[in-house]
C-alpha cells in the first residue's frame, strides 16, 4: 500500500507532497517537518495514496 504525505490548507483542500511505500516513513517524515516549528495555518497529515484520475496527476513515489 502507498501512503500520502499531504498538506492540508484552512479551507480544506489537500495536496499530495509525496508518496512512500512505508506508513512509518511517512510519520517521521510529519515528525521532522514539524520538528521545525508547528505551522500556523496549515496541517500535515499522511493517509493512504487515492487512485490516479489523470496520468499528470501522479506524485513522486519513494521507494
Amino acid at each position: 500500500m502507498l501512503w500520502e504525505v499531504c498538506i492540508r490548507y484552512p479551507n480544506g483542500q489537500e495536496r499530495a507532497l509525496r508518496s512512500y511505500k512505508d506508513r512509518e516513513v511517512a510519520l517521521r517524515r510529519i515528525d521532522a517537518i514539524y520538528a521545525d516549528g508547528y505551522p500556523m495555518h496549515v496541517a500535515y497529515i499522511v493517509r493512504p495514496a487515492q487512485a490516479v484520475a489523470f496520468s499528470n496527476q501522479l506524485s513522486a513515489v519513494s521507494f
